[in-house]
Parts: structure tokens; sequence; C-alpha cells
């Protein structure tokens, strides 16, 4: 029973972040740009990242692509995991959201040139790390 309240409150922890992360957007249009309304892959600290990777035209809409199909994989996973039910849901959400960050980290690595890679790694390192402050 604990399993269950555990991945129920992780589920909701998680969903409200990323239900915040994608209305944000809607809010940045309304307002200045502030970093409070950043959604967190967009926050100041990883937004140095980014721009230390020096991304041009191509790769930008190769990264667009692969953090949107990764952030809508780590609500589809969390969904999923809680509708399936049963035993260990934190331990297979967490399992799930590690094979998103690893396709987004693969997809990424075959995009970019080597001097961008160190660039690369500290804002994936730290998107993990905010996404999870986020969740809870």
């Amino acid at each position: 029973m604990r399993n269950v309240s555990l991945a129920r409150r992780l589920f909701l922890n998680i969903l409200l972040a990323l239900t915040f992360a994608f209305t944000s957007n809607a809010v940045l249009a309304e307002s200045t740009i502030d970093p409070e309304n950043l959604p967190p892959w967009l926050s100041p600290e990883l937004l140095v990242h980014i721009v230390a990777m020096d991304l041009d035209d191509s790769q930008k809409e190769v990264f667009r692509k692969a953090l949107t199909e990764c952030l809508t994989g780590m609500q589809s996973i969390v969904q999923r995991e809680i509708r399936k039910g049963g035993v260990d849901i934190p331990r297979r959400i967490k399992r799930g959201i590690n094979r998103e960050y690893s396709m987004l980290d693969d997809r990424m690595k075959a995009t970019l040139a080597e001097p961008q890679l160190g660039s690369w790694a500290n804002y994936l390192e730290g998107l993990k790390a905010t996404m999870a402050e986020r969740a809870g």
C-alpha cells in the first residue's frame, strides 16, 4: 500500500512539474521574460550551457525536437506506469525517465561536434537535476 501512495505522490509531483513547464510558455507570451517564468529546461543556469554549445540552425531544430520528445516521453512514462499499477512503480518510472534521457543524449551526441560535447554534458546533467528538483 505504501508503494502505491509513494508512486501516486511521485506521479503527481512529476505531472505538476511537467504541467507547469508546458503552461509556462503561455505566460511567457503575455509577460516580460523573467527567470522565474522560464520552464525548467530553459532556466538561466541551463541557458548558459545552451549558449556555450553554439548550435547552428539544424542542430537547434534537432535539439528542440529531441527535447520535446524527451519531455513528452517522460510524461507518458509516468502516466503509463501509474495506470499499469503493481509493485515498484517509482523504480519503473525512474528507469523509464533514465531511458528518455539516454535517448536524448544519444540523439544530441550524434548531431553535435566534438567541441560542443562538454557543454552538452553540462546541460544534460543540469537538466536532470532541475527536473528531479521540480518533481519532488
